[in-house]
């Protein structure tokens, strides 16, 4: 790991900790400072060996994961973990990968999806889904920016709205087009952006500058501590256990936001769909069998 990714995470742990220094004991402002530093050691160990490490108590440890907002320390560690790993390149995620078992690479791929979505279902964000939905059927016009790995759950997202026959558009790489397009963007728009670790640093640039021109944003993102940030934030956890992507509970939850949009015009999403089966009729889409 290089010393811009090493700043980064740092960056990150900081951000997780920052905001809450004046309400922490001076117990927990040390536990913090030694998490700052000794964060990628902290995402692999116990309770018992942060508490030695740092000379306070257990229940210290888990009563700073409370002051955090945690539920306890495996929330806070499992947090750390997704900064460490967001951190982390390909090779160094296929390295840091546990050793391949005998129940096959699908057995191993889908317990950690599984676990993704176990979480997704855990956390459900039911006001901010509704909120975004509205967002989506007011605005003038929206935009669905993802690239490279987050390209193919733009294009679904996109794909399902323009079905519905809202206003959008679709930016598949994070180009001089989409600096165009974001920068002509005003108040009565809205930017769907999606990203996850490891973060396009130019996504988290045109969300910003969406913002900047006063278009609302909607970030679909695997944490509140993610650098991608919008006026409504959406979140699915993306835990990978190899280089690629792991993105079942992303796709759940962008196919979530599209049943939302339904759900926000169910009578003019019917009058869609009843348009769109009536022009693939005419035109032959589908083979007939």
């Amino acid at each position: 790991m290089d010393g811009t990714e090493r700043a980064r995470g740092r960056s990150a742990i900081l951000s997780l900790l920052g905001g809450r220094g004046a309400a922490l004991s001076r117990t927990q402002r040390a536990l913090a400072a030694y998490v700052a530093r000794h964060y990628r050691t902290v995402a692999f160990s116990t309770v018992a060996d942060v508490a030695r490490a740092a000379a306070v108590s257990e229940a210290s440890v888990v009563r700073f994961a409370h002051a955090l907002g945690f539920s306890g320390y495996p929330a806070l560690q499992k947090e750390i973990r997704r900064i460490v790993r967001a951190d982390m390149d390909g090779a160094e995620r296929l390295t840091a990968a546990p050793a391949p078992r005998d129940d096959g690479p699908l057995t191993r791929v889908l317990a950690k999806e599984r676990e993704n979505l176990a979480h997704l279902a855990e956390r459900h964000e039911a006001a901010a889904l509704a909120e975004a939905a509205s967002l989506l059927r007011r605005a003038r016009c929206v935009m669905v920016l993802g690239a490279r790995a987050s390209a193919p759950l733009a294009l679904h997202l996109w794909f399902a709205l323009d079905k519905l026959r809202l206003p959008v558009s679709r930016s598949l790489s994070a180009d001089s087009e989409a600096v165009d397009a974001v920068g002509r963007m005003g108040r009565e728009d809205a930017l769907v952006v999606i990203g996850f670790p490891r973060y396009l640093r130019r996504l988290v640039e045109l969300a910003a500058l969406a913002r900047r021109r006063g278009a609302r944003v909607v970030a679909i993102t695997d944490s509140p501590f993610s650098p991608l940030s919008g006026d409504i934030a959406l979140h699915a956890p993306a835990e990978s256990a190899s280089f690629v992507g792991f993105h079942a509970a992303p796709l759940v939850l962008v196919n979530a936001l599209v049943e939302a949009v339904v759900d926000a015009d169910r009578d003019g999403a019917l009058a869609a769909l009843k348009a769109f089966e009536s022009i693939a009729a005419e035109q032959g889409y589908f083979h007939d069998g």
